[in-house]
């Protein structure tokens, strides 16, 4: 009679694929855990709660020029910012015109414009280099904002009122 060899666990192919696939589950595990204890979420600043009323207050001017249908065309150029407005139920003594650079903060600007004797809106102010920019125009009493994305040179571009708190063209 002769003897076949049993396979021994160190040679057996099922027997490791059975051990190494929830061992590397285990393994994976343990590895998330350590990230997210080391690296964890920072916790909620103690003024959370004021920070959630700023937002609501915010989205609420955004309905109110949504609800107006409030529409500013801005013109940049040669050191001025002239901006004409549409359909503000009173219009404004100023508007702020707040020009966010998406990649660079030391490129943010806020402009001040008034109203002159034509209605329309002007301040000084320099062409801002090109880029992805977001900008922001609000009355002077906080009542009512638009905003808009603008990418490449903003020197002429329409910010137009939407209803559900999203960003205008």
């Amino acid at each position: 009679m002769t003897a076949t060899a049993v396979p021994t666990p160190r040679f057996n192919p099922v027997f490791w694929l059975m051990w190494l696939l929830p061992g590397a589950a285990v393994v994976g595990g343990l590895s998330t855990l350590a990230i997210a204890l080391r690296s964890a979420d920072r916790p909620l600043p103690p003024n959370y709660s004021w920070e959630g009323a700023r937002l609501d207050a915010d989205f609420a001017r955004m309905h109110v020029a949504a609800a107006a249908g409030i529409e500013a065309r801005v013109l940049i150029a040669n050191g001025r910012c002239a901006l004409t407005l549409r359909n503000a139920p009173t219009p404004p003594a100023a508007v702020q015109l707040l020009l966010t650079n998406v990649s660079n903060a030391d490129l943010d600007r806020s402009v001040r414009l008034m109203r002159g004797a034509d209605g329309t809106y002007a301040a000084a102010c320099e062409v801002p280099p090109p880029g992805a920019w977001r900008m922001l125009l609000d009355d002077a009493a906080g009542t009512w904002t638009v905003r808009a994305d603008v990418a490449g040179t903003p020197v002429d571009f329409t910010l137009r009122a939407h209803g559900q708190g999203g960003l205008g063209e």
